[in-house]
């Protein structure tokens, strides 16, 4: 593989900050790589572009500066070759789902010198249909809800701004109607939504799945019923202490694979990573130690 690292920078994120760190992050990158070249996207789509390129290139490393979505694309770029560069994080967003999992500092500053020394971590990742993720996994009338949080709330109130759009739509009652196949578990009916985490945590909420790790090779997946208000209320506290199993609203499970499929004729939209997936029917599948990321060294800390 080639001696350079690919920075990716999403202008946008971070209240517009990305610039200010990109002077930095070139100058630790330049500590370790021959060559570092600079790429900055101006719509959707362009950081998985470049992600991909990269790939092709067969460079060391690619960095993605922005949020959770900008993570996301690179993912996207990054994981269909067989030659993989090892993926970098700046944490500019709202969530850094994938950043907390992996003890990726969330100040801009101190992620910025993980580039020059710190190591690489095999993760896990998995596949919905066409599309990657890394870290969460959505379906029902919730995914969609935060496809509709805006830029003002998500600033304003971080992760709870996501929390009170998925609570919202849960009491309104809406359900959805699936199959679910795996080893693990069958299920057909009605639910209210289906989430599942490769990493433990959801939208920026750490500890829901306890289990679960970046290298375990499985999806934990909650399904999750009509639920009224008293019944919120009462799970609630529980599921985000991680105690999924307190209600017989819940079903968990832990898989490598599953099959999901619509029981009429709409075919739900999907979450993955906060963005919006492929409709079903699709399978999800773990794709185990399938990407590398650069994370601190603890044993240097």
């Amino acid at each position: 593989m080639k001696n350079k690292a690919v920075l990716i920078v999403n202008p946008s994120s971070g209240k517009e900050q990305a610039k200010a760190y990109e002077e930095e992050a070139v100058k630790e990158l330049k500590k370790v790589y021959e060559e570092v070249e600079v790429k900055e996207t101006k719509g959707a789509g362009d950081a998985e572009g470049f992600a991909k390129e990269a790939s092709l290139e067969e460079v060391s490393l690619v960095v993605s500066m922005g949020g959770d979505g900008t993570v996301h694309e690179v993912v996207n770029g990054l994981s269909d070759h067989k030659v993989r560069p090892a993926l970098g994080i700046i944490p500019l967003g709202t969530v850094n789902d994938l950043a907390r999992a992996l003890g990726i500092p969330l100040e801009p500053e101190e992620a910025v010198k993980v580039l020059s020394v710190g190591i690489k971590r095999s993760i896990d990742i998995a596949k919905a249909g066409d599309r990657y993720f890394t870290s969460g996994f959505g379906l029902g009338r919730v995914s969609e809800s935060i496809h509709q949080v805006t830029p003002d709330e998500k600033s304003k109130l971080g992760s709870l701004a996501y929390l009170l759009a998925g609570l919202k739509k849960i009491l309104e009652k809406e359900k959805i109607q699936l199959r679910i196949d795996s080893r693990e578990e069958v299920f057909q009916g009605e639910l209210a939504v289906v989430v599942g985490s490769l990493s433990g945590s959801l939208g920026g909420f750490e500890g829901i799945f306890p289990e679960a790790t970046l290298e375990d090779g499985k999806l934990h997946v909650l399904l999750i019923e009509d639920l009224s208000l008293l019944d919120t209320a009462k799970i609630l506290p529980d599921f985000l202490k991680g105690d999924v199993a307190s209600s017989d609203h819940l079903t968990y499970f832990s898989t490598r694979k599953m099959k999901v499929a619509p029981l009429g004729e709409e075919h739900y939209e999907s979450d993955l990573d906060g963005e919006k997936g492929p409709k079903v029917p699709f399978t999800v599948e773990v794709l185990q130690g399938h990407l590398k990321v650069l994370v601190p060294d603890v044993e240097k800390s």
